[in-house]
Order: structure tokens, then C-alpha cells, then sequence
């Protein structure tokens, strides 16, 4: 698929099931977000990473990137969207955490790539909701970051190998 293609829902109008709710884990390294769409746009919603502001769909353009930082394997993603308009704010995984009980983002992995997870979020409560999580759309990326000690012998092993030549 290409930048800025989304993902639809497979069954839109019908809410994703608690048992299937998802949340998301770094994998280590930097991670990388991409915004896809600005659902309709009529109201003005938020996206939150660990509460840090991250995309707002009355100002990003599909397209639109935000390098996250570096996190550890297993660093829990906490994704929050805040619809600004109805007051509303919705987490990713169970709708335990949602004031509603319904989950409010479609999340799939390995999306284009390894590596690559797509996240849709719903911005409406269960009750007016169309359940089509296609109000704010996202993708990010985590690639590895070599550790330290690899840096410094792969620099070794170069500089071994230059001496070795400097020698013959």
C-alpha cells in the first residue's frame, strides 16, 4: 500500500469485540508516526502519545510525520485520542478504559512491513457511533538502534582491518 493509504475497517458499523481489543509495544529503537487521514473532520480530535500531543486532524496534512523518540522493547504505546468538540477522551485496547465500555481503535500490525503497525480510532461514543475507525489514521514505525557495544566493535573490528592492510 502506499503513504497515506488507509486501512478500512472490515466491518464497519460493527463494534470490535473486548476480546479482540489491542494495545501496542515498542520494539525497540526509534519509532517513527504517520498521518493519514482527517476522517471528516467535523470535530477537532486529538492524538496523544504517553500525553504528549502528537497529531491534531485540523492542522495535519496526510503525510505528515513525527519522529517519537527512542523507546525500549516493550514499552507500553499509550495512544489516546481526545475529541476536543464533544469532550471525549478514548484509549487504545479494552473499552474498560473508556467511559462507554466500547473499544475505540482498530490496530493492525505488521502493516505494510514488519514492524509497521496502522491505528484507525473511532471519536464517537457507543451510542452515536458508525463504529468505522476512520477518524484519525495513523501508522508508525519502530527501527532498531544498534547498541553501543556493537558501535564500538564494528569500529574496532574497521580499524583492525585497516591496520591489517596498512601492514601487507
Amino acid at each position: 500500500m502506499a503513504q497515506g493509504t488507509i486501512v478500512p475497517y472490515p466491518t464497519p458499523g460493527a463494534q470490535i469485540p473486548n476480546a479482540d481489543a489491542e494495545v501496542v509495544y515498542a520494539q525497540g529503537g526509534d519509532i517513527v508516526a504517520t498521518f493519514y487521514s482527517r476522517g471528516d473532520a467535523g470535530d477537532i480530535d486529538v492524538l496523544y502519545l504517553n500525553g504528549t500531543e502528537i497529531f491534531n486532524n485540523h492542522v495535519n496534512q496526510t503525510g505528515n510525520q513525527v519522529d517519537l523518540g527512542i523507546f525500549t522493547a516493550g514499552t507500553l504505546l499509550d495512544f489516546t485520542m481526545v475529541d476536543e468538540t464533544a469532550g471525549n477522551t478514548w484509549n487504545m485496547g479494552s473499552g474498560t478504559g473508556n467511559s462507554d465500555g466500547a473499544v475505540h481503535a482498530y490496530v493492525v500490525q505488521n502493516f505494510q512491513q514488519a514492524g509497521e503497525t496502522y491505528v484507525g480510532f473511532e471519536d464517537e461514543p457507543a451510542s452515536m457511533s458508525d463504529f468505522n475507525y476512520a477518524d484519525v489514521q495513523f501508522d508508525f514505525t519502530g527501527t532498531s538502534v544498534p547498541e553501543p557495544t556493537t558501535l564500538a566493535l564494528a569500529g574496532l573490528s574497521g580499524l583492525g582491518l585497516l591496520l591489517f592492510r596498512r601492514r601487507k
